[in-house]
């Protein structure tokens, strides 16, 4: 699961974070309030090709995108889910 913090993390330091906030960002910030709704999108769209996923409506929910760790956690479910 690291593996896949720290795809996340990597991902959202290189699409939208620079400098101060880059450094600053922890796995357990509330990327809700790191990230606008656009971007969300965007990660979500990038995440579902690079860990070949898929991500219904119904699954986009704090629970699961509210943090990298969160992310990385429901990634790693959708993998197993899916063999």
């Amino acid at each position: 699961m690291a593996e896949i913090e720290a795809a996340v993390r990597d991902y959202i330091l290189t699409a939208f974070l620079t400098g101060a906030r880059g450094a600053a960002l922890r796995n357990d910030d509330d990327l809700l309030m790191v990230l606008d709704s656009l971007q969300m999108l965007r990660m979500l769209i990038d995440m579902e090709a690079q860990f070949s996923i898929r991500v219904d409506n119904s699954e986009m929910l704090p629970e699961n995108l509210g943090t990298i760790e969160k992310l990385a956690a429901f990634i790693a479910r959708k993998r197993q889910a899916a063999g």
